[in-house]
């Protein structure tokens, strides 16, 4: 995993500043890399996959799925970063309207503010798909369907397990991703929800805003571990459950806990250095939207507009079932 997370950085790097054209699937951080025109090669649809990074492991899973799904449908697909920044995200969109794209899937870094250039972009007859996330009032602002996880059921799924596992009481802290994030809000919202339930869950520090990052949470673990008995740490990704886990060592006692069911959330569960994680299934999220795409240009409808994947709750007793 580490060794196809640096490959792809360096890709994305390299993408800078270079043109080339797309056959099939092509991931880039420029859409001028794909070939213009009103479809891609030999006619297939031309769709773009706008994420808000490429840095962990879920995100590296969503785009892998992508790329599958392309290639079975016969899509000419590019995969943009957008590097969490939100000028960035609108200029990809502008460009990719510009460029002759006939679908845009995209999980927006500012929910808010992104609102605009997807408007613009329908408006100008691109097919419009928020995936993992989704912008504030979208059915409003011509976002044909979303696909993402329930992340209020996510966050009440992984508070309720550390509840059981806690026999409802004990002290814990709990690892963010970036304040104004949608889908950590409404985490934040399940465990707040679970939490009312159980007076004697007590957190004994302030949430961290930990940034999805892996190096940030384990430092902030590190930290905590010479300040606080903790009994749970929660996290809002696995990416920082493996940091938690890492700073805690394996088999620490301390139930630490995550959110995305990916391979180095699996392993770390494996190994002992993390309980549990709730799987919300990112692949799925993708290649549900680019089904969606297809269905939408083919110019037929969606049974739902809203596509849910499930929340799983996976730890070392069925995380063999899931790798």
């Amino acid at each position: 995993m580490k060794k196809r997370l640096l490959a792809m950085l360096m890709a994305g790097a390299m993408a800078v500043g270079m043109t080339a054209c797309s056959t099939g699937t092509d991931t880039s951080s420029d859409p001028a890399a794909s070939d213009g025109g009103d479809s891609g090669e030999g006619g297939a649809y031309k769709i773009a996959l706008i994420q808000q990074h490429q840095t962990n492991a879920f995100q590296i899973t969503v785009s892998e799925a992508a790329e599958a799904k392309a290639a079975e449908l016969g899509i000419d697909l590019t995969i943009l970063s957008a590097d969490q920044d939100a000028a960035t995200q609108i200029s990809q969109i502008e460009q990719c309207v510009s460029e002759g794209f006939d679908a845009i899937l995209f999980e927006p870094v500012d929910p808010d503010g992104l609102v605009d250039a997807a408007k613009s972009a329908a408006d100008a007859g691109v097919v419009v798909i928020n995936i993992i996330s989704a912008c504030t009032d979208w059915e409003n602002n011509g976002i044909s369907a979303v696909s993402y996880g329930d992340n209020v059921t996510a966050g009440e799924v992984e508070m309720q397990h550390v509840a059981d596992l806690l026999d409802g009481k004990g002290n814990i802290a709990i690892l963010t991703g970036p304040s104004g994030d949608s889908g950590g809000l409404q985490r934040m919202e399940g465990y707040e929800n679970i939490l009312a339930n159980y007076p004697d869950m007590v957190q004994v520090v302030s949430p961290a805003d930990c940034q999805w990052d892996t190096a940030q949470a384990q430092a902030t673990v590190e930290s905590w571990l010479s300040a606080y008995d903790l009994d749970a740490i929660i996290c809002q990704n696995d990416g920082m459950a493996v940091g938690a886990g890492n700073a805690a060592g394996a088999n620490s006692g301390i139930i630490i806990t995550g959110v995305d069911g990916t391979p180095d959330g699996f392993e770390a569960i494996n190994d002992g250095r993390i309980t549990g994680t709730v799987s919300q299934n990112g692949g799925a999220m993708a290649e549900n939207a680019l089904e969606a795409a297809v269905t939408l240009l083919d110019g037929g409808t969606l049974e739902t507009n809203e596509i849910i994947t499930d929340s799983t709750w996976i730890d070392a007793s069925n995380v063999a079932d899931y790798e």
